[in-house]
């Protein structure tokens, strides 16, 4: 459905156009009660998150117009179709269930006529099984040795999803095995893990979905060839397994099965941190911490299912970013962690959101009627206060910004965590309410933000935070009107590069179509050399 014939868009504009004239000094001194009201706490069963929308450039009648946006765009429907394995991505005729990757036992989903709870389960006996093996020492490598590195093959979601996990669980807790990760077909990121590994004690996770990604093949080649030269090429096996939803692909190359663990056609790589495609971080963390981010992830999917609009953090994210970007035209959205272990963070949401609301065509393929995703960009606080924060507080853009704290500190530092609360704090404040001085010395302020606070940094927080954005774009994509699960935008550059591949190989010079590739591919041939 196009959103904007609902009457629910009209008001929202009126609103967008009233609102943008009222600053947030006025709307906190109208009402004392502003900042409790327009914050929703989430209990997660061990730990907390909290969600401060107060900062916002909108009133009562704005974020009451929002809702009706968010009701009216068929939202409670779709919401029940997702979480019941309905085929909410239409142009490939999926289900999106990454939601029941992380449902109790029994919960009874099924795709085409298969309970995928128990599916899901056995692959989670399966990795638990395999990741204690290395832990314990009774799965080693081909010369008996433990395993003390783990080298991560993978690119997007394999990649993102698992660095952001390592990242946050390693700033608090010691992994039992150092991991490296690898995405990129660059071969220096791939030459740089194997400097740092020992072939005898290293073990290689590749993670493609399609078990065809070009980059993830391109390293594993790579990888193989290095363990093969040390350990001889009929050991390579025992230091290699997979992650597909084609294991009879890498059972057929020579894996053993309890090297293979399978995923689903029905999770979009961008929702697979639920799945195997963790697995990296059950070996090195253990088991029970990848069930905690699990649970915390399936705490926001409880909340989100059953907190009504008006105090349900998801949906208020949502409809609060689709005002941002849709009916005041704010074009990017930052993103600043003050944690060192989120702060590959906002790289994370920049792929969850972009890749899945970054789309010009409805559900039904007309063309939208409305902005739709914004550039989602950011980084680690406080070193954002010393790198861009400059234009968002005088930049002639207004940019919103999600914070994201953290309440306590796995260090005994409380004096310098506290200091980085603080700056985070100081920097939402002073972009709301400005600062008056000389021109060159003044903040003008009413500029919006969203703070969220983690009781503490653990997999459970974490695994509650990533659902919170994964529902908060699902809510975009319905008022949108678009699938938030396809990304056939990324399809036609794979395309293109293997045809500039096969050119670069050729012998004749480049017949690439436009002049100014063939112009690039030949000034590259002429100087390209391995060293």
């Amino acid at each position: 459905m196009d959103i904007t014939t609902t009457p629910a868009w009209s008001v929202a504009l009126a609103c967008a156009q009233s609102v943008v004239h009222t600053d947030l000094q006025k709307l906190f001194a109208l009402d004392p009660t502003r900042a409790e009201r327009m914050s929703v706490s989430v209990p997660l069963g061990n730990g907390e998150l909290f969600a401060d929308f107060s900062k916002q450039n909108l009133d009562d009648a704005s974020l009451g117009a929002l809702l009706q946006l968010v009701e009216q765009s068929r939202f409670v429907e779709r919401r029940l179709n997702l979480f019941e394995g309905v085929a909410v991505n239409n142009t490939e005729n999926q289900a999106a269930l990454h939601t029941a990757l992380r449902a109790p036992a029994g919960s009874g989903v099924e795709v085409n006529g298969n309970d995928v709870i128990d599916e899901i389960h056995r692959v989670r006996a399966q990795i638990t099984t395999f990741a204690q093996g290395v832990r314990s020492g009774s799965i080693t490598g081909a010369t008996g040795k433990h395993f003390r590195s783990v080298i991560n093959v993978g690119i997007g979601g394999s990649d993102l999803g698992p660095v952001l996990v390592w990242e946050a669980l390693s700033s608090i807790s010691a992994p039992a095995v150092q991991c490296h990760f690898v995405s990129n077909i660059d071969p220096v990121g791939v030459r740089s893990a194997i400097a740092q590994c020992d072939p005898e004690t290293t073990l290689v996770v590749l993670c493609s979905k399609s078990f065809s990604t070009a980059e993830t093949l391109s390293n594993g080649r790579i990888l193989s060839e290095w363990l093969g030269e040390s350990l001889g090429q009929q050991h390579v096996s025992r230091h290699l397994c997979v992650v597909s939803v084609f294991p009879d692909k890498a059972t057929t190359a020579g894996l053993a099965a309890d090297y293979v663990f399978p995923m689903w056609a029905w999770v979009g790589g961008r929702y697979s941190v639920a799945s195997a495609v963790n697995v990296v971080n059950v070996i090195a963390f253990g088991p029970h911490e990848f069930d905690e981010l699990l649970a915390g992830m399936h705490a926001m999917d409880e909340h989100f299912l059953a907190a009504p609009p008006e105090r349900n953090a998801p949906v208020l994210m949502g409809a609060i970013n689709v005002w941002n970007r849709s009916l005041l035209d704010r074009e990017t959205r930052a993103m600043v962690a003050y944690s060192t272990g989120l702060r590959s963070f906002a790289s994370y949401v920049q792929q969850l959101e972009m890749e899945s609301n970054g789309k010009r065509v409805t559900r039904d393929g007309q063309y939208v009627n409305i902005e739709t995703s914004p550039v989602v960009w950011g980084g680690v606080g406080t070193n954002a206060q010393h790198a861009y924060m400059q234009l968002l507080h005088q930049g002639t853009s207004v940019v919103p910004v999600d914070f994201i704290g953290v309440a306590a500190t796995p260090t005994h530092d409380l004096d310098a965590h506290d200091a980085l609360v603080a700056n985070m704090f100081a920097q939402s404040q002073a972009l709301a309410f400005g600062h008056q001085a000389e021109p060159h010395r003044t903040l003008p302020g009413n500029r919006p933000s969203t703070t969220l606070l983690l009781s503490s940094l653990s997999a459970r927080t974490v695994g509650a935070l990533i659902a919170l954005y994964e529902h908060s774009v699902f809510v975009q994509g319905c008022i949108f009107g678009i699938n938030s699960f396809d990304q056939w935008g990324v399809e036609l550059g794979k395309k293109l590069a293997s045809e500039v591949r096969a050119d670069i190989d050729a012998p004749t010079p480049s017949q690439v179509a436009d002049s100014s590739t063939s112009q690039l591919v030949q000034w590259y041939k002429n100087h390209r050399r391995a060293t």
